[in-house]
């Protein structure tokens, strides 16, 4: 009689446990390589000439709406998001690619051409850049060394020694709170956050800044005096650009546009405040600068909802001409102008010209 031999869970047809453990390392070890491959496969076509192929063969005829926020190194990481920084020497590494490959263009002229429904420039791209932080001063005086500008959006009452951003304070704060169990008070409950270890602290960041977003302007002012308690001695360094530096910008003809005063989540404010934010925000700028302010940019943009069509009509009620979002995609003149859609930029130059030129098809407006 022939015996059958069972393989018990967890184990080959050996009958060793252990090889299916291998076999789930293998796995692992491999889903790793594809992840490491990918910018390797990135840099070899960008080498090889394949990204310029593709745009030669297939020019770009919608506009790339490049989105930067922080232009620094690590020293920045303490004020803003890791994610959304793109180092000096990256970013001059952009612009010298993107004008020797790519039309860029203001990006006031881009909207004049989408709104009077004429075409735009093959392969063209504007730059933007979020939120109105110090370091980004070098990233215009970069721009305009290349013959190239672009639209930066302030946060009008965080400039020149005004409120403390508080995205970055958030942050800064929490790096200055002894460890501990933090608690928190807003309307009806009590938030209890984790703040002792590095990997609890960086949890703890992205909790509370949902939290700052989810609720009106009022409350999230009170939780932020809250955080402030726990850090008595702490003052906020200059992160943010002051008027003088702006007005050097402008003469060095970038756009400045409006991020509203107080980066505020703008559904949570509710439409009274929100509305007051938005205009106010383009009164401050103008007589500041002595221009017209007519580019928005919605801030907050990510999983939270951030801009409403209540919003886009109050955008265009203050007099701008356009507002764009964090809304993944190019623009074209089927895109609604105060909703503009733009590409997420990328500390490597490959993976930024890759989403230019193979995602653009994936891209493809809606």
């Amino acid at each position: 009689m022939t015996s059958v031999r069972h393989t018990p869970p967890g184990a080959d047809r050996s009958g060793h446990p252990a090889a299916s453990h291998r076999q789930g390392n293998l796995r692992s070890r491999l889903r790793g390589l594809r992840r490491s491959a990918a910018p390797m496969v990135k840099t070899l076509a960008h080498r090889a000439g394949v990204f310029h192929a593709i745009r030669r063969w297939r020019p770009n005829r919608h506009l790339a709406i490049l989105r930067y926020h922080a232009v620094c190194g690590p020293e920045g990481y303490t004020y803003a998001d890791p994610h959304l920084c793109v180092s000096p020497s990256a970013f001059e590494c952009h612009v010298a690619y993107l004008a020797a490959n790519y039309h860029v263009m203001p990006l006031p002229e881009a909207v004049a051409r989408i709104r009077e429904r004429r075409p735009l420039p093959a392969n063209a791209v504007a730059l933007t850049f979020d939120d109105g932080y110090a370091d980004n001063l070098g990233a215009a005086r970069i721009l305009h060394g290349h013959g190239a500008s672009g639209t930066f959006y302030l946060t009008a009452a965080c400039l020149g020694g005004g409120e403390p951003f508080w995205p970055s304070e958030v942050r800064m704060l929490l790096g200055r709170i002894p460890p501990q169990r933090l608690t928190l008070r807003a309307p009806g409950r009590r938030i209890h956050i984790p703040c002792s270890t590095p990997g609890e602290r960086a949890a703890a960041i992205t909790q509370i800044t949902h939290l700052f977003k989810s609720y009106p302007i009022p409350v999230r002012e009170q939780l932020r005096r809250q955080l402030r308690e726990l850090a008595p001695d702490y003052r906020m360094p200059t992160i943010m650009l002051d008027w003088e530096e702006v007005g050097e910008m402008v003469r060095l003809g970038m756009t400045i546009g409006a991020h509203t005063l107080t980066h505020a989540n703008l559904p949570s404010a509710g439409l009274e405040a929100a509305s007051q934010e938005i205009a106010t925000s383009k009164a401050v700028i103008e007589r500041c600068i002595g221009r017209d302010v007519t580019m928005f940019s919605y801030p907050n943009g990510g999983a939270e909802a951030y801009y409403t069509p209540e919003l886009q009509r109050a955008v265009a009620r203050a007099g701008f001409l356009a507002a764009t979002t964090s809304r993944n995609g190019f623009a074209t003149a089927a895109s609604d102008l105060y909703a503009l859609e733009r590409v997420q930029v990328a500390e490597r130059l490959e993976d930024l010209v890759f989403a230019l030129e193979v995602e653009r098809f994936a891209l493809s407006p809606r």
